[in-house]
């Protein structure tokens, strides 16, 4: 169903269509010089098509005026196709299930003050139908059968669960031992830089003139308010590091400082004894471990370096495009509220996901690259390794 703007100008069309046939049926009915049979078989093909019009505009005033009982029984897995899930929750059945092990989500969640109980799965399910969704609250009443406050709540504690495990699994410093290997798959590709293992760049989400703070969250550069994130996105399709949210009128090197991406990679090269780097645009300072285009007047074989860097630097532009693909949640600007919605929560959870789902479903780079993502059980065991045991890791099953 489109947005709510999209709908109005679907029932105008409705409405003016109605009009035309209706125009249509009664010439038809006056018009003479036509055999009778003929008449009779056009106007009831009009009727037909008028009676299409007025389903189609009753549906889409349904669905924007919701107003129907709830019965508030609990909704599982299985009581969903695995087609529909796919559509609306980006992952299968099974696939839920595995993540909410690997998240640890409870099987059974009861919300402090209102004292409503809910089911592990519901919870995870209405998490991923309201990012992968421009629906409100009270659509998904429909499917879910419980009350909008109730969901509202529920999307609250699954986002209070969630966070904690995403801002330790978002850190570059979790795929420390994979650095060396990525580093090597992408010089072997024809990368001009031969200890760069990833890319480093910013994103900004379109959000809602704030009350508080305006001019901090304006970009003079994009012209909009907006809160600002910095990814690192490997080789292999997958976001590294993900830092923020940050004020729109942040620059890439403001969030570089913030982030102290450049000192934790260093450690990171003196605990490995090797040398990695990342690799950013023109906006970036120059490093021992952060490497840029060249800029200026360049050289013939300076600008052949831009080029050919530029087709790898790639992978961190489509991240972004697939993040907001999969979750146009966190992209659509008329629900970014700041201080009023957790924005930054859904955000970096919406990165976590992003990454389970290049984990089961593959990536763009993993055929442009040719470098595969790791399985959902090894992404697993590498953030509870990161975690040195203080979030838990279950075991993992394999769907044939």
């Amino acid at each position: 169903m489109p947005s709510r703007v999209g709908c109005a100008l679907e029932r105008r069309r409705l409405r003016k269509q109605y009009d035309d046939l209706a125009v249509l049926y009664v010439g038809y009915v006056a018009v003479g010089g036509i055999n009778e049979d003929e008449r009779i078989a056009i106007l009831a093909v009009i009727l037909e098509a008028m009676e299409q019009c007025l389903e189609d505009l009753e549906d889409a005033k349904r669905y924007w005026n919701y107003h129907g009982r709830v019965t508030n029984i609990p909704k599982f897995v299985n009581a969903f196709h695995d087609d529909w899930l796919r559509q609306h929750c980006r992952f299968v059945g099974w696939e839920v299930l595995e993540l909410m092990r690997i998240l640890d989500v409870p099987n059974v969640i009861r919300i402090p003050g209102s004292g409503r109980v809910f089911t592990g799965e519901e919870g995870m399910l209405v998490m991923l139908r309201r990012l992968a969704s421009l629906e409100n609250l009270h659509h998904m009443t429909v499917t879910f059968d419980r009350h909008a406050s109730a969901l509202s709540e529920l999307h609250n504690a699954m986002l209070d669960h969630v966070y904690p495990f995403a801002k330790k699994a978002l850190q570059l410093e979790v795929w420390e031992d994979e650095l060396p290997r990525l580093a090597t798959e992408l010089a072997q590709r024809g990368c001009l830089i031969p200890t760069c293992c990833g890319f480093i760049d910013g994103t900004l989400f379109k959000i809602r003139r704030p009350t508080e703070g305006e001019e901090a969250a304006f970009s003079g550069w994009k012209r909009m308010h907006a809160t600002k994130y910095q990814a690192v996105v490997l080789a292999n399709f997958m976001i590294a590091d993900y830092d923020g949210p940050h004020p729109g009128s942040a620059g890439d090197s403001n969030l570089l400082r913030r982030s102290n991406i450049v000192e934790r990679l260093r450690e990171i090269v003196r605990r490995l004894g090797t040398d990695v780097s990342l690799y950013g645009d023109a906006a970036y300072p120059i490093s021992t471990v952060l490497h840029r285009p060249w800029r200026g007047d360049v050289t013939s074989d300076q600008a052949a370096f831009n080029e050919e860097m530029s087709r790898f630097r790639l992978a961190v532009e489509w991240i972004f495009g697939k993040l907001e693909q999969l979750w146009p949640f966190v992209g659509d600007k008329t629900r970014r509220t700041v201080m009023l919605r957790q924005t930054g929560k859904e955000d970096v959870i919406a990165a976590l996901l992003t990454n389970f789902h290049t984990c089961l479903c593959g990536g763009v780079t993993t055929d442009y690259l040719g470098i595969a993502p790791p399985t959902l059980q090894g992404y697993a065991t590498m953030i509870a390794r990161h975690a040195n045991g203080t979030m838990r890791c279950p075991r993992v099953r394999v769907r044939e």
